[in-house]
């Protein structure tokens, strides 16, 4: 595998190069190996990932970005093109026009510094038999548990990630492993299926092959109680969203809303709300790269902002959205660590990390105690969110009956929440203790763009429709 950190000398030197006549450049290598593992009840697959290894150039001519990119390092003749492709960069920037209208970048303190995610056992060190034989011990301990499986399916697949930012100031360079694990469970009984899934993604190594086993029954039962469930009728009702519901509530509801290059396409209303309470008192809402082991965490971002917290919503006002390089330029807003592409070809946009709800201090036991007609929403399966507008709605596939301050087990499927983003997160009375977070989500940008995101928060009490 190349050693991208040998492109930091080339590198600063094209960066120094091309700012004898631009305002602003910078440089980010990527080299992501991957591999994938599947088996079921029927087929065992096993396949690398499609290496993504290359080089983009960035320049700034005071008024626009520019970019080029290139792949095929550790060929001969890359030093080569690389030197070529930095000229004829600047040569467009020229033909552009270099100018001054007061956007002035922010290089960053000087730092030239190597960072990488622990990882106990480099899953290259396991041989494939053996995590096969892992995958297979899993997919017949689902088999087993429950007459009505028919088709159990366990996903391994694991990530290495090396990335180098370079510009005047900074050379920084981080190493990110992800492995991530998910069963899935298909049961059947007469003519009637149903399908869940479970699982983890962390930053680290083989250490985190393995589905628990309570996690492992806890999915056989709610597939088995989706099995027979009926639709709910529809209505505003108290519910307590899961730890997982909560997660995909924080993504959409204040996550691409808050994604500030949506601010300079004037496509999200969360603009006009910035300094003003758009939540409950007891809502707190953060994306943060910052959490150690986390699937969406990293040290910098792609354009060389090192990771800390952003907190969106403080004790209910909107109070920061999240930005790349440009919209924080353009906007007059603080730069924040999530200027982040899908690879080297493609875009910077600023995008989600690990997005959460934060703790409070009221237990499961209390949030049940005064409902006396509602339910518990668990096994989130998709979410939407509409902007500008603020609508949005969230699906599930699991609404567990409350009535008088008690779970019933009587289990409705699916379920779908509508509404405004204000009126839910207003309605917001109980907020958990303990943050948990899910880190099985890619998020898209419009469709594309894929980058790998979590979410999660606490148990959460509130007002919702249902349908």
């Amino acid at each position: 595998m190349t050693e991208i950190k040998e492109l930091r000398f080339i590198l600063k030197n094209l960066v120094r190069q091309m700012e004898a006549t631009v305002p602003y450049a910078a440089a980010w290598v990527q080299d992501r190996v991957g591999e994938r593992l599947l088996l079921d009840s029927r087929e065992a697959r096993a396949e690398a990932l499609e290496r993504q290894q290359g080089v983009v150039l960035t320049v700034f001519t005071g008024r626009a970005f520019m970019e080029y990119a290139l792949n095929g390092i550790g060929t001969s003749e890359f030093c080569d093109r690389l030197t070529a492709g930095a000229e004829e960069l600047v040569k467009t920037a020229l033909m552009e026009g270099i100018v001054d209208v007061g956007l002035d970048i922010d290089p960053g303190v000087a730092l030239n510094q190597d960072f990488a995610a622990a990882m106990a056992t480099p899953p290259e060190q396991i041989p494939l038999r053996r995590k096969m034989a892992t995958l297979k011990t899993i997919r017949d301990d689902l088999q087993i548990r429950d007459a009505r499986v028919v088709n159990a399916t366990v996903f391994y697949s694991h990530t290495r990630s090396r990335e180098l930012f370079v510009n005047r100031t900074r050379s920084l360079y981080q190493e990110l492993p992800r492995t991530q694990m998910v069963a899935q469970v298909v049961l059947r009984e007469g003519d009637r299926t149903a399908c869940l899934h479970g699982g983890h993604c962390y930053l680290g190594g083989y250490e985190h092959t393995y589905i628990k086993e309570e996690e492992q029954g806890r999915l056989i039962r709610d597939a088995g109680r989706i099995l027979t469930a009926p639709r709910l009728s529809p209505g505003m009702y108290d519910c307590i969203f899961s730890p997982d519901f909560a997660g995909i509530f924080a993504h959409e509801a204040f996550g691409h809303g808050t994604e500030a290059d949506l601010f300079l396409e004037r496509r999200s209303r969360g603009q006009e709300y910035l300094g003003h309470q758009v939540a409950s008192p007891l809502v707190n809402l953060s994306d943060s790269p910052a959490l150690p082991g986390q699937a969406a965490s990293f040290f910098f971002d792609h354009e060389g902002r090192l990771a800390e917290e952003t907190r969106i919503i403080e004790n209910g006002v909107l109070k920061c959205p999240i930005t790349d390089l440009n919209s924080a330029l353009r906007l007059g807003l603080r730069r924040t660590p999530n200027g982040r592409r899908e690879s080297y070809a493609h875009k910077i946009y600023a995008r989600m990390t690990n997005t959460y709800f934060g703790p409070g201090n009221r237990d499961f036991e209390e949030m049940l105690q005064d409902i006396k007609f509602g339910y518990f929403l668990d096994h989130p399966s998709n979410g939407m969110e509409d902007p500008k507008g603020w609508g949005i709605q969230l699906e599930g596939l699991y609404a567990e009956e409350i009535r008088e301050g008690k779970l019933t087990g009587s289990v409705f499927s699916p379920v779908i929440v509508t509404g405004y983003v204000p009126d839910l997160l207003q309605s917001i009375t109980m907020v958990g203790p303990q943050v948990q977070i899910s880190g099985l989500g890619m998020c898209g940008k419009g469709h594309k763009e894929w980058v790998k995101v979590s979410d999660g928060g606490p148990f959460l009490r509130l007002k919702a429709r249902l349908g």
